[in-house]
């Protein structure tokens, strides 16, 4: 254990590290924690976590190849409410959870524990590891899509079958409508959309195995959810000016945040377009940036002066020194990791927060709506907006040739028994 944080650590802690199977994993744990960017009163903390975890699996008798998440979550709640191992020692369930998922981390990492195992049956299991390459390898979709498909599926295959073998020919058509009504009963239309979807692309790959599954695709619910009911949502150029003066542009953080919303005003990008740009997916010298979109493909986009400035003065005065070739950065640990599309969502709803317009803002999408107003309301042609957005179909551009309402008024009709 290193001298420094063996000094703060408690005596009870202190003690508890002798003789126990994870003695020798303390200085490992101390030196991930900081270089991923913990304080060192965060280290402490966590470090008297796991020597309490630690002492509790001496009394035990728990080895440390049986450790794991059950173990953990035993330990977190029906020890810790209970505990009086000592006076001061760590119970707080969230330090020690978020502490030991580190430690499990670690462990599997050095391979001194087993892998993660799955909770479902190994049937359940092995079913969406074959679906989930299908997903990735012959669809090519984004792992956010693939999370999203494999969580509905392995619903379904958890109802319908449960621990048995999964039998294509057991279900029938009305398994499927029971199904979709039990676990979409409240939710919003686009939800279910996104579930029915979800089961069609698995009742596909079954077909692509010579399962018969045409009748279960068909008994799929189609739910009601017309395109252009609704005019886009975007928000005025003065909220535009609000958002943009709402970044502190002195700090690190404020640098990436303007830099990153940016690239949502002024190129349209989607949340995931803008987490996963790369150091090398800019050609500064052609002004050119490579944009990693839906279904694999990479469109390439001419890169604004603005969005170029913002991003140089990220690189050269915000972003973190570090082997990451990833463009934005987190700034709070873990370090020297990428921003995630939580980050970069966040990163936006704060900023419109912090300048009051956070009531007409439901997302960066709102910016890339708001980009494609603002160039239909300046007469470009629907082409050359489809190109921007990297529409694969015109016709999901014709929806913003409705905010055009200069336009539709001189072509709208009179009202019936109005004088013309």
């Amino acid at each position: 254990m290193t001298e420094f944080v063996q000094l703060k650590l408690a005596r009870a802690s202190r003690e508890w590290f002798s003789d126990t199977d994870l003695a020798s994993s303390a200085d490992a744990y101390v030196h991930c924690l900081s270089e991923r960017g913990y304080a060192p009163q965060t280290v402490k903390i966590y470090l008297e976590s796991v020597a309490h975890f630690a002492h509790w699996c001496a009394r035990q008798g728990i080895g440390l190849l049986a450790i794991g998440e059950a173990v953990v979550e035993c330990f977190l709640s029906r020890h810790l409410p209970l505990c009086r191992c000592a006076q001061r020692c760590q119970r707080t369930r969230h330090s020690a959870a978020a502490a030991l998922a580190h430690l499990l981390d670690l462990l599997r990492t050095d391979n001194r524990i087993a892998p993660k195992k799955s909770p479902d049956p190994a049937t359940v299991s092995d079913e969406t590891h074959r679906f989930e390459h299908y997903l990735q390898q012959v669809c090519g979709l984004k792992p956010a899509t693939c999370v999203a498909r494999l969580k509905h599926v392995r619903s379904f295959l958890l109802d319908r079958f449960g621990t048995r073998g999964i039998r294509m020919c057991m279900l029938k058509p009305i398994d499927v409508i029971r199904f979709m009504r039990k676990h979409t009963e409240r939710w919003g239309a686009s939800s279910k959309r996104q579930a029915a979807n979800s089961l069609r692309s698995y009742f596909r790959f079954k077909a692509l195995h010579g399962e018969h599954t045409a009748s279960l695709s068909a008994a799929i619910p189609t739910v009601a959810q017309w395109r252009l009911a609704q005019l886009p949502k975007g928000i005025s150029i003065d909220q535009t000016t609000r958002l943009l003066k709402a970044f502190d542009r002195n700090s690190a953080t404020g640098k990436r945040d303007y830099a990153i919303t940016r690239c949502f005003i002024d190129l349209g990008l989607r949340t995931t377009e803008v987490a996963a740009l790369a150091l090398d997916d800019i050609d500064w010298r052609q002004g050119l940036v490579h944009i990693r979109g839906k279904g694999r493909r990479v469109d390439v986009l001419p890169l604004p002066q603005a969005t170029g400035s913002a991003i140089v003065a990220y690189l050269r005065h915000g972003r973190p020194q570090t082997t990451s070739r990833a463009l934005f950065l987190r700034h709070r640990p873990p370090l020297n990791t990428p921003a995630t599309p939580c980050v970069v969502r966040a990163a936006v709803r704060y900023a419109a927060r912090r300048c009051g317009v956070e009531r007409c803002f439901h997302g960066p999408q709102v910016l890339r709506h708001t980009l494609a107003q603002r160039l239909v309301q300046s007469n470009t042609p629907l082409k050359e907006i489809a190109d921007l957005l990297r529409h694969r179909s015109l016709d999901t551009t014709t929806i913003y040739a409705k905010v055009d309402l200069s336009a539709l008024g001189q072509v709208a009709l009179p009202w019936p028994g109005r004088q013309s």
